[in-house]
C-alpha cells in the first residue's frame, strides 16, 4: 500500500511523492510513475527503460552527458554514483520537481551534477554546438510523452548539440512510424539508428551521429563491463537492440 508523503501543485499540475517500504515514487497525478527509487540504494535503476537507456554509454567515449527531464533523479543518481568524473547536466522545466528531487529523493549536490530549471526546447536550441557526448531524452508528462521528443526541429537541434561521435537516446512511449516526419529526420541526421523495446511497451531509440569507432567485440566487452559495474542485465538488453 502506497503512503502519500508529499503533494503540491504548480502551473503544470500536481506532483505527488509516494512511499511503499523502501521504495519512493514520483507521480504527476496519473497512474504513470515518473520515478521509482530505492532509498537505501538510489543509484540502482528500478525502471527497465532507464537501465536500457544507459547502453548509450558503450558506443563512444563520454565526457559530458545531458539528461532532458529530471523526475526524481533516477538517471542522475546512477550516473553521479558510478561516473563522478563525467559532467552530467540535467534540464527540468518545473522548479517544483527539482526541489522535490533534492528534498524527497536525496538528489546529491555535487560539482559534476548540474541541474538547470529550463525548457528543454529552448535549452537544446541555445546550447553550444557539439558540446554533448550523450543526450538522454526522457521528457514525460502526467498522461504520457512530451510531444517535443517527436518534433523534427528538436531532432535537428539535438544533432547539432552532439559532439562528432555523440549519441542521442530517446524514450518513446510508442515507436513512430518508419515513414513519419520524425523518423525521416532521424535517418537524415544520424548514421546509426537502433531500437530496443521494453516489456512495459516503451521503445528506446539510439541515434549515433556516425558509426561507433568500436568494433563488435569491443562493444560487447564494454557492455559486459558496464553490466558488471552497474549490476544490471544489460547484455540481455543489448542482444535485443537492433538496427533499423
Amino acid at each position: 500500500m502506497n503512503k502519500e508523503l508529499y503533494r503540491t501543485e504548480d502551473e503544470y499540475g500536481p506532483i505527488i511523492v509516494l512511499e511503499q517500504g523502501d521504495k519512493r515514487t514520483l507521480s504527476f497525478g496519473s497512474d504513470l510513475q515518473q520515478t521509482s527509487l530505492l532509498m537505501h540504494k538510489p543509484q540502482y535503476l528500478v525502471h527497465e527503460y532507464t537501465q536500457i537507456m544507459l547502453l548509450g554509454l558503450v558506443f563512444t567515449d563520454i565526457r559530458q552527458i545531458t539528461i532532458l527531464g529530471l523526475g526524481g533523479g533516477g538517471l542522475a543518481h546512477c550516473l553521479n554514483y558510478y561516473y563522478p568524473q563525467i559532467v552530467t547536466r540535467v534540464v527540468e522545466i518545473r522548479q517544483s520537481v527539482i526541489d522535490i528531487a533534492y528534498q524527497w529523493f536525496n538528489l546529491p549536490q555535487k560539482a559534476n551534477l548540474k541541474v538547470y530549471n529550463r525548457d528543454a526546447r529552448e535549452y537544446i536550441k541555445r546550447v553550444k554546438a557539439q558540446s554533448i557526448d550523450l543526450l538522454l531524452s526522457d521528457l514525460y508528462e502526467a498522461q504520457g510523452m512530451n510531444e517535443l521528443q517527436a518534433q523534427t526541429e528538436f531532432i535537428e537541434q539535438s544533432n547539432k548539440a552532439l559532439s562528432d561521435s555523440g549519441w542521442m537516446v530517446i524514450n518513446f512511449h510508442q515507436m513512430p512510424d518508419k515513414n513519419s516526419a520524425v523518423m525521416k529526420t532521424i535517418y537524415q541526421n544520424f548514421s546509426d539508428v537502433r531500437v530496443c523495446d521494453v516489456f512495459i511497451g516503451n521503445w528506446i531509440l539510439f541515434c549515433g551521429k556516425k558509426e561507433s569507432a568500436f568494433d563488435k567485440n569491443e562493444i560487447n566487452e564494454r557492455v559486459r563491463k558496464l553490466a558488471k559495474k552497474l549490476g544490471l542485465p544489460l547484455m540481455y538488453y543489448f542482444k535485443n537492440l537492433r538496427k533499423i
